[in-house]
């Protein structure tokens, strides 16, 4: 008998040292925030965002990862990526060549351009005095005209426009920030913002007595569809998981519940995946 318990034992020890030391999934930390309608945290639209969704779908096509998801103010997720931390981050904007601060998947889905938000009375205005699309670079030069930005938000190809004008517009931190400044607009606080015509849908649908007297304005600037991306932080750690993303994206980006997402805020006016995307500037 005690020989048999040796003969046991031994097995199991030869049995245990054929299995990996660690078995344990890789870990990818994505980082959201709430910024309605690309990440929706909370009320009847919950998880519900362009970028829930696309985030849902990636977990499920990359099951052999460990997902950590962490709700980041969109400042510090900014300086996560540019401390080169291990992050991705869902939704931002698409560039053919990375950055400082990160690297950059194929192209997810494409959004209508950003364009100026702001009262009826002074879009009329806007359009007689700065052009008709709105020229943003003679609006910008006009001080009468108070603009507000979202704390950590980047714009694209505006970046160039609005770097001379950033100290004096008012930027908003904290839980909501976009849906927060049309709030603003309407009190009267500031006079417009920089945002895609997405975020008055979002308005028009969870408080629709918000929304009214708010209106998009088209740019100049702007005339191409913007692609959104996945960005993970500029580093070896970062590239490996943006080679990865990128064997799943097209599986994603025909995802049915990430197309419905994007049928409901572009109000079933969802544009071609083969839309032409005009490159960003570098």
């Amino acid at each position: 008998m005690l020989q048999m318990r040796y003969v046991v034992a031994l097995v199991a020890l030869l049995l245990s040292s054929n299995v990996p030391a660690n078995t344990a999934k890789p870990l990818l930390s994505w980082a959201i925030n709430t910024a309605p309608p690309f990440h929706i945290t909370a009320g009847p639209f919950a998880h519900q965002g362009i970028c829930d969704e696309l985030l849902d779908s990636l977990r499920q096509h990359l099951p052999q990862l460990k997902h950590q998801i962490l709700v980041m103010p969109q400042t510090r997720i900014h300086q996560a990526l540019n401390n080169k931390e291990p992050l991705c981050f869902p939704c931002m904007i698409h560039r053919s060549q990375p950055t400082e601060t990160a690297v950059f998947s194929q192209p997810t889905h494409d959004y209508r351009p950003q364009g100026v938000i702001t009262r009826t009375a002074l879009a009329n205005h806007f359009s007689e005095q700065f052009g008709r699309p709105l020229v943003l670079a003679h609006l910008l030069a006009n001080p009468t005209f108070k603009l507000g930005l979202a704390a950590g938000r980047r714009y694209g190809e505006l970046e160039s426009v609005l770097a001379p004008y950033r100290e004096r517009s008012l930027v908003r931190s904290g839980d909501d920030g976009p849906v927060a400044l049309l709030n603003m607009i309407q009190s009267g606080r500031i006079d417009f913002t920089l945002d895609y015509d997405i975020i008055l849908t979002y308005l028009t649908k969870t408080a629709p007595e918000q929304a009214k007297g708010l209106v998009y304005v088209p740019l100049a600037e702007l005339t191409q569809p913007v692609a959104g991306a996945i960005g993970c932080s500029n580093s070896d750690w970062g590239r490996q998981q943006i080679e990865l993303i990128n064997t799943v994206l097209p599986k994603v980006k025909t995802d049915p519940q990430f197309r419905k997402s994007l049928e409901l805020w572009f109000s079933a006016q969802v544009l071609s995946p083969d839309s032409e995307i005009k490159p960003e500037k570098k």
